[in-house]
């Protein structure tokens, strides 16, 4: 293979170096990704002067384990046509050494404040680490100062496993949600729960309540809580570790989900009014974060990926990538609804194929991207095979009306993700392929499915036996992000 060093521009007068090939096989057309590394939580999800900023967790040095975490950067006037840009924070202080780990961002008076959590390793010891919380600032949206005065939370009594801090403000007060693992003393077990804080200042805080805990059910920890008003209702939406799977629930090593109810600002108490659910039906889907835009929006991004995979784009010199961004809407029945935001008819290409479509139809994604709309009857099976060259190329999509079964099988040891689901007047599905994933949303986005495939050529969509389709239209999807095509080694350099 024929290997170059090429340098990247990635705002100000920071530029990457990199060792690059020619093979881009499943890096992300129009999907955040990393310009090269290991990516994995979103963090610092934010909106500023008017360009929306998304930081995650990186390592810029493989693209094989995460390593000790930085936090990459990237912004988007729209969501879609992303800027890579300097790499955010170091693991540079005593209290985060051995990572800078997740957290969040809120915009005041011209000004972004950052706060995550300091994660420092005590190697043969137990236990073996410590998590504190921290802030940081930026004026002009790309380079960060710490604060002097972290940490900012230290609390001996959370220790060890207290992270992922979520600010937000609500009249004259700041409000941080963060994850933790406590042990409960009649079962001598560690349990996950997420857990409040205030301050006037962002400095100085106080332990307000326990939002919510597990009761043995929702596993030992609680990574990445969000808390936010939507419709009426609140959402507390987190990633809980230890969740044993049950029937077609919990399939994947971790979970997303969350719980609707109600919250007193005078009290801080939350009261559920649902049990946890299942945000995602995929294979690949964690560490969610939003954020509520200009336009009111509450959008969400996730973690297109999960734990203790090995998928083959690590051989490229990247790893990770980040869901379609979502609008969030609550239904009269506490259900979370997903759609992807209006922005992402900017990086549609050409329309490929428009009409009714029958056993035998083909439809080529010559470039592996593409948007497929589907219409069809809500009382006959539905069978759609997305397929291509490779054993981790081909996925089959089905809808089993008899049983009320929605089915997502990507093939191998445990393939198949499949949840219940009935149409109401017709079965509505939209399908975005994009060079290695393939994110699916049913009806106005009350399911979803989001799963990582690797196609090795050009992809086929295939309509299955005894399907019948009413409508369907087809659309390539541009090259939105930045490509790059490592394959070896990186390095920075300033």
């Amino acid at each position: 293979m024929n290997k170059t060093f090429r340098e990247v521009h990635c705002g100000g007068s920071t530029k990457f170096r990199v060792r690059g090939c020619s093979n881009d096989r499943f890096y992300p057309r129009y999907h955040l990704a990393p310009p090269f590394g290991w990516m994995n939580d979103p963090n610092g999800f934010s909106e500023y002067k008017n360009e929306f900023h998304l930081f995650y967790q990186f390592n810029p040095n493989s693209s094989h384990e995460p390593g000790i975490a930085h936090w990459g950067h990237a912004k988007s006037r729209d969501l879609f046509h992303w800027e890579h840009l300097p790499i955010a924070m170091y693991p540079d202080k005593w209290y985060d050494k051995s990572g800078v780990f997740s957290g969040s961002a809120i915009v005041e008076n011209d000004k972004m404040f950052l706060f995550y959590t300091g994660n420092v390793n005590f190697p043969g010891q137990i236990p073996d680490h410590e998590q504190i919380q921290a802030g940081a600032v930026s004026f002009d949206g790309v380079s960060v100062k710490k604060f002097k005065n972290n940490p900012i939370i230290n609390e001996t009594k959370l220790q060890p496993n207290f992270r992922d801090p979520k600010v937000w403000k609500h009249k004259s007060t700041y409000y941080m949600v963060c994850g933790n693992s406590f042990k409960d003393i009649e079962s001598n077990t560690d349990l996950g729960r997420a857990i409040l804080f205030t301050s006037k200042d962002m400095i100085n805080w106080n332990f307000a309540s326990v939002l919510d805990e597990s009761d043995g059910s929702l596993g030992y920890m609680w990574e990445c809580p969000d808390f936010f008003e939507l419709d009426g209702r609140f959402v507390l939406l987190f990633s809980p570790q230890g969740i044993k799977p049950f029937g077609n629930k919990y399939r994947n090593l971790y979970q997303t989900g969350y719980i609707v109810g109600d919250f007193d600002y005078n009290t801080n108490v939350f009261t559920p009014r649902t049990e946890f659910i299942e945000l995602d039906h995929g294979h690949d889907y964690y560490a969610t974060q939003t954020l509520l835009d200009k336009l009111k929006r509450r959008i969400l991004v996730a973690w297109l990926d999960m734990w203790e995979q090995s998928y083959p784009e690590r051989r490229d010199g990247w790893t990770g990538q980040m869901t379609i961004p979502r609008v969030l809407s609550l239904s009269k029945d506490n259900r979370l609804i997903q759609k992807p935001v209006k922005e992402i008819t900017l990086a549609r290409g050409r329309h490929l194929y428009s009409g009714r479509a029958y056993f035998g139809t083909v439809v080529t994604l010559v470039d592996k991207a593409g948007e497929i709309s589907i219409r069809a009857p809500k009382d006959k099976d539905l069978r759609l095979i997305i397929e291509s060259d490779g054993e981790l190329g081909k996925v089959i999509i089905s809808y089993d009306y008899k049983k009320g079964l929605v089915t997502l099988n990507r093939g191998g040891k445990d393939g198949i993700r499949r949840t219940k689901w009935r149409p109401q007047k017709k079965l509505y599905l939209k399908i975005y392929i994009d060079a290695s994933s393939i994110e699916l949303f049913y009806g106005d986005g009350e399911i979803t499915f989001s799963s990582r495939f690797f196609p090795e050529g050009a992809v086929k969509l295939r309509v299955g036996e005894k399907s019948e389709i009413e409508s369907m239209e087809v659309y390539t999807m541009k090259r939105t992000t930045f490509v790059n095509h490592d394959c070896d080694e990186t390095a920075v350099i300033n």
